[in-house]
């Protein structure tokens, strides 16, 4: 989000102390700035005096408040903000004439992220705006991690990767968990393990069986898969149909993963599925490959481990690579 998209709310009963904040952010490039005489004004456009933010329907990335206004004073209304689903993670800088230091303590416990003193600097509160829109885009992305990751971890926990999850269409939702995942431990300097475990000659089992038998082996390796005992941190998706990625964040070796793999291929092996359509095998197998990824080599590893599969690593077994 840059400075332009980002909406900002000054609320101060001083006129003329608001216009001159808004006119040092409009200098540094912030556009959509409005504006609460009173803490009574800032619930309306905030939206907890209704079920729904202002008249409008805005909501706001960041909240400068004055700590002295009459009736409602910037501490109560701060505390009274962080209380409401709409102002729980919206961050709130408060800006005070007088340096109190219990006043400013009292802020804080209210639920204040940062303070600047009056007179306001230009270059002193553009800094701690922008400090504290990039908290909040990271917090957000973080949050919509988090809960991808959750969503898809538990719909395989419970077994029940059904035909959308892989299929073609949604590969790129599938996949987008391991991305995540890796950006998140390149961001935080971490290395991570990456596994493969693959239906081995998938192809020929759907030319032998259709593709309504070949969707029932998928569900079935799934969610044999699914109930495999896998580092607690580890996250298992659906890369593309047959092929299951596991990713574990800050792995130290391979180790672990590499048993998990192997106990995945032998639980598929136990299955006892006839193939049907194979030189190598009565029953169908599966095929695993682990490696380890340091956090500056992290997001090319699941297309690397992909490559390194398509290239003919020998089928039925367990290969293990550090990247």
């Amino acid at each position: 989000m840059s400075a332009s998209a980002s909406r900002i709310l000054i609320v101060d009963d001083s006129e003329d102390s608001a216009d001159i904040t808004a006119a040092y952010l409009e200098n540094s490039g912030f556009q959509d700035i409005r504006f609460a005489r009173s803490a009574a004004d800032a619930y309306a456009m905030l939206g907890l005096e209704s079920t729904a933010p202002d008249a409008d329907g805005c909501t706001f990335d960041l909240v400068i408040m004055d700590i002295m206004m009459p009736e409602i004073d910037g501490i109560e209304a701060c505390a009274r903000i962080r209380l409401s689903p709409t102002g729980r993670d919206l961050p709130i800088l408060m800006l005070s004439g007088v340096r109190d230091a219990d006043a400013l303590n009292q802020a804080f416990i209210a639920g204040a992220n940062d303070f600047v003193g009056k007179p306001v600097s230009q270059i002193d509160l553009t800094a701690r705006v922008r400090t504290l829109l990039r908290f909040k885009r990271e917090q957000e992305r973080r949050q919509l991690r988090e809960a991808e990751l959750q969503k898809r971890h538990k719909e395989l926990e419970r077994g029940t990767l059904d035909g959308t999850l892989v299929d073609p269409l949604t590969r790129l939702a599938t996949a987008s968990v391991i991305d995540v995942t890796l950006r998140s431990c390149m961001e935080t300097g971490v290395s991570a393990c990456l596994a493969l475990i693959q239906i081995d000659e998938l192809a020929a089992f759907r030319a032998r069986h259709g593709d309504e038998a070949t969707d029932e082996l998928i569900r079935k390796v799934a969610g044999v898969i699914a109930r495999v005992p896998a580092p607690l941190t580890a996250v298992l998706t659906a890369y593309e149909p047959g092929a299951f990625m596991i990713v574990e964040p800050n792995a130290r070796d391979v180790s672990t993963m590499q048993d998990t793999c192997e106990l995945a291929r032998r639980r598929v092996a136990d299955l006892e599925i006839r193939h049907g359509n194979s030189i190598h095998s009565t029953f169908v197998t599966a095929s695993s490959a682990a490696s380890l990824g340091l956090a500056n080599a992290l997001i090319d590893l699941p297309a690397n481990l992909l490559s390194r599969f398509q290239r003919g690593w020998t089928r039925g077994d367990t290969h293990v690579e550090i990247a």
